[in-house]
């Protein structure tokens, strides 16, 4: 599945993906990183907000639009359940979490031979975030590594 955040795209695994909300009445919380931008009630379900841009300290990113939308992603429990632990190379959370987003892209089939490591080199992005790139026609495609994503003891040093 591909999002943007500003006029680049990035993907994660439609598998970790549980529903795209765009109902973004987000309830800010005190005493958090800076990067997490509030708790969304879903269906009496609390689900914490990450503002995806701040967190890997991305600079390119639209303010809120009208496009801007919420990745909910499923817990690692529901991954488990659904797709044993082997099938997967990423995980998400143990807690209902939602990835803030400027826009939603498509749904793409990715082959892994297609994806190319990136070299750690000076970009926008830091590279312990991402898994890989993917050249398409018209763009570069950049995976995330949601486990390192969302893990709150690593920090963003961009």
């Amino acid at each position: 599945m591909t999002f943007y955040l500003g006029d680049d795209l990035f993907g994660i695994s439609i598998l970790m993906v549980r529903e795209i909300n765009q109902n973004l009445d987000i309830t800010p919380v005190a005493k958090v990183p800076e990067y997490v931008k509030g708790v969304l009630n879903l269906r009496g379900q609390v689900v914490t907000v990450m503002d995806l841009a701040n967190r890997l300290a991305y600079i390119d990113k639209e303010e809120n639009s009208e496009h801007s939308c919420c990745i909910v992603l499923k817990t690692n429990e529901e991954i488990e359940d659904n797709y044993g632990s082997s099938d997967l190379e990423d995980s998400t959370m143990n807690d209902k979490i939602g990835l803030y987003v400027d826009r939603i892209g498509d749904v793409l089939s990715i082959e892994s031979k297609d994806i190319l490591i990136t070299p750690n080199q000076d970009s926008k992005l830091d590279a312990k975030f991402v898994k890989g790139v993917v050249r398409l026609q018209d763009q570069l495609l950049v995976l995330l590594n949601l486990s390192t994503v969302l893990d709150p003891k690593i920090g963003n040093e961009s």
